[in-house]
């Protein structure tokens, strides 16, 4: 299975609300998000399966990827922002029928879910996504932990 670990694009320090659940992207977050919708249209083995934290600046980053994919909207409260890495392993099994997905989250869940993909759960902290950042890992869905390898990581570099 090929998992996509995503980091939500850029978004504002603070919310109208001020909950940090409901910051909303930036206009560069926007741009990132459409930026990996193109990503993923175009690899070779496009995700089946998005699934995005409930919170706005996921989700937010995950809709261009849902349009691009001709995906139906799919959020899973695993992938919050307040959630364990352990939680988006359990996800990545529950999916194993697929053969790629997306998940949208949060660091450092996502950093050390990537972490612990490839290096298992003692694996030191490597992989530390940024704002709109994709790591591609191919990994056996049903032992995920520690049977990744990584494939690239996307980010494109765009102007605020």
């Amino acid at each position: 299975m090929i998992v996509h670990v995503i980091r939500h694009g850029k978004a504002f320090q603070d919310s109208d609300t001020g909950l940090d659940r409901d910051r909303a992207l930036k206009p560069r977050g926007h741009r990132q998000a459409r930026a990996l919708a193109a990503m993923l249209a175009g690899a070779e083995v496009t995700p089946a399966l998005v699934l995005s934290s409930p919170w706005r600046r996921a989700r937010e980053t995950a809709g261009p990827i849902w349009e691009a994919l001709g995906l139906l909207e799919q959020i899973d409260d695993r992938m919050s922002g307040d959630r364990g890495v352990s939680d988006v392993v359990d996800l990545i099994r529950d999916s194993a029928g697929a053969a790629s997905i997306a998940i949208v989250g949060h660091n450092p869940i996502v950093s050390r879910v990537v972490d612990v993909l490839v290096g298992g759960v003692s694996a030191p902290y490597e992989y530390g996504l940024r704002t709109g950042e994709c790591a591609i890992v191919r990994v056996n869905p049903d032992h995920p932990v520690g049977s990744g390898t990584l494939i690239e990581m996307f980010r494109e570099e765009l102007e605020d």
